[in-house]
């Protein structure tokens, strides 16, 4: 029998985290309306707002790099590129500035300046910490109270996805200074929390008998971790998306309404690479989850693959990274044309997680909502 007492816990544990996560929020958004601009931009997107600027107060290249310029082309290791690109994201993968020269490398960051450096983004980041300890105890709290592993219906899922993409803002905030992300990645996550604790909840209790197999602690803690990943991808391609319009928009001469917050995230090509890692570490995880998925089903069905909608839409899912991979890796497919492909490969994602569990009937069922 479930202990009802910790059980209580959880529940209060995951309340909290949605309004510590939700005042956090807040405290992200005040660092963009009161906190000073961003200065972690790159070479190329430093070259790329600099293109705003009239020609006299654009910076001089110099020596070999100008003479490229002023021929059209720049020269690197034996191979001719355009001095003058439509996305300066696209010709930063090959190391080369958007004003034709090659971009210099910026200094390393010493520790201290890994840390938040504004007073809103540092009480933002210490909330969405406390946000993800409550949130850990919650699930942890669950877990205990069941005395299983607290993913096996929609609502511990949910739960343990939000829980791995705060997971991934913080140690990506640390790790490459995004703590700019707080606020976009936050959003998505104080929303499905929201819709899983009013709409999705079910009381603590036992496994089905479909999932009563230490096979559940491995295949979906990849799904888990994953899906958490995914989205915390997701969200910064958006945003690359969002920087790369606001770049080109600039450069013709046309601002936009959203200037105030464009100024204050990192250039597109930041933003890329950024979400070109992660997906680099999603992808494998997911392999490794449709993998395990497959070997559990010959244990439990006495088949490793039957195209159940669920296996299905899985490998829907792995297709449409591995064509972003694919793409990323071509240099004709580069910029937004392959962040497009990432997005669809995230609404396919979503897809599987909730269209799946709604409206198709499968082998998965048991993972739809409580009745």
């Amino acid at each position: 029998m479930p202990n009802t007492g910790l059980a209580q816990v959880s529940n209060v544990a995951l309340v909290l985290a949605i309004a510590t996560y939700a005042v956090a929020m807040l405290a992200y958004a005040c660092d963009f309306a009161f906190g000073k601009r961003q200065s972690s931009a790159s070479p190329a997107d430093s070259a790329a707002r600099s293109a705003a600027l009239p020609a006299a107060q654009r910076p001089e290249l110099v020596g070999a790099a100008a003479a490229a310029a002023g021929a059209g082309a720049v020269e690197l290791a034996g191979r001719s590129f355009p001095a003058d690109p439509a996305d300066p994201a696209e010709l930063a993968d090959l190391g080369i500035g958007a004003d034709g020269g090659l971009p210099v490398p910026a200094p390393p960051a010493s520790r201290q300046s890994r840390w938040p450096e504004g007073t809103w983004q540092r009480l933002g980041f210490v909330l969405t910490c406390a946000g993800l300890a409550m949130q850990l105890t919650a699930v942890a709290t669950r877990g205990l109270a069941e005395h299983r592993i607290p993913w096996g219906n929609m609502y511990e899922f949910i739960a343990a996805i939000t829980c791995a993409a705060v997971l991934v803002l913080v140690v990506g905030a640390i790790r490459f200074r995004a703590y700019y992300l707080g606020l976009f990645v936050l959003l998505p996550v104080v929303l499905a929390l929201a819709v899983d604790v009013v709409v999705i909840y079910t009381p603590a209790g036992q496994l089905v008998p479909a999932l009563q197999s230490y096979w559940i602690a491995i295949h979906v803690t990849g799904m888990i971790i994953a899906i958490g990943t995914f989205t915390f991808g997701a969200v910064v391609t958006a945003l690359y998306l969002l920087v790369s319009r606001y770049q080109r928009r600039t450069a013709a001469g046309r601002p936009t309404a959203t200037a105030g917050i464009m100024e204050r995230l990192p250039g597109a090509d930041v933003l890329d690479r950024l979400a070109y890692r992660t997906i680099l570490f999603a992808f494998p995880a997911w392999t490794f989850a449709v993998i395990a998925g497959a070997i559990w089903a010959d244990h439990a069905w006495g088949r490793y693959w039957g195209w159940d909608p669920k296996e299905t839409w899985s490998f829907i899912v792995w297709l449409s990274y591995a064509a972003y991979l694919h793409a990323r890796a071509t240099a004709g497919w580069r910029g937004r044309r392959a962040a497009y492909i990432q997005l669809f490969g995230f609404g396919c994602v979503l897809f599987n997680l909730v269209g799946v569990n709604l409206w198709i009937s499968g082998l998965h069922s048991y993972a739809g909502l409580p009745h």
